[in-house]
């Protein structure tokens, strides 16, 4: 007899949902330290409650994706993981925000191949349009390299893999998401031995970002109009 089909359900992160959210962070994360504490994920509910998402099946979550706001022109520069999440645990979010960054997407290895990690990235789009944010920012592993880092530096690597001819189970996703790789950033998550330490710094630009308005007029504001008047001048053989 062939398994039933997934009830899938996709909503809001709720406090109650941490024993089997940690759980499975456990299994997904292993290699970069497993779950969060309890009070980084309430933090997270606490201070931006949308940007928790997850997927559930017949009420067992099996993927999630956490989310918080940041500063555009700070965080789409070059950054490590602790200008994020700092050494005891709490989440660097910004109510005001004018971009999204993406902490984690992670899905149970049993469900993987039901497209779910793209359903959540759709679902992160939404948000950032809806809230009229100028983009998703990330810092992503690329754990493939591993394999490679004594072949290839890491730029050949990511070029590559943005080739198609190789395969990386985290950067592949998130280019034939849309993402677009901005800028290497070394020393990101020193402890992932799988990506040697490296991040690429990701980007999905918002096309609907609509800049505040009242913003633009107080940058027209400060504009000063100059006049210039060009006089003919005489040549003047001496001072004398």
């Amino acid at each position: 007899m062939s398994n039933p089909a997934p009830r899938l359900t996709l909503r809001v992160i709720e406090k109650s949902d941490y024993p089997e959210l940690a759980m499975l962070m456990d299994l997904v994360f292993h290699d970069v330290g497993g779950a969060w504490p309890r009070m980084t994920i309430m933090d997270l509910i606490h201070q931006f409650p949308d940007g928790q998402i997850c997927i559930e099946d017949d009420g067992k979550v099996i993927a999630a994706a956490l989310t918080i706001k940041v500063d555009y022109n700070r965080f789409s520069l070059p950054h490590v993981y602790t200008d994020i999440i700092n050494e005891h645990n709490v989440i660097q979010h910004k109510t005001n925000g004018d971009a999204l960054y993406g902490l984690d997407v992670f899905v149970h290895p049993d469900y993987r191949g039901l497209r779910l990690g793209r359903r959540l990235y759709t679902a992160r789009k939404e948000l950032c349009r809806s809230d009229n944010l100028k983009a998703i920012l990330a810092g992503g592993r690329i754990p493939g390299y591993a394999q490679y880092a004594d072949q290839m530096p890491v730029m050949d690597y990511i070029e590559k893999v943005k080739r198609r001819e190789l395969h990386d189970p985290i950067l592949s996703f998130q280019l034939a998401n849309d993402f677009d790789v901005k800028r290497i950033m070394r020393h990101y998550l020193p402890e992932d031995d799988n990506s040697r330490g490296y991040a690429t710094l990701l980007e999905w630009d918002n096309f609907f970002y609509e800049e505040d308005i009242q913003s633009i007029h107080d940058v027209e504001k400060t504009l000063v109009r100059i006049g210039i008047v060009q006089w003919q001048m005489r040549a003047v053989l001496s001072v004398e």
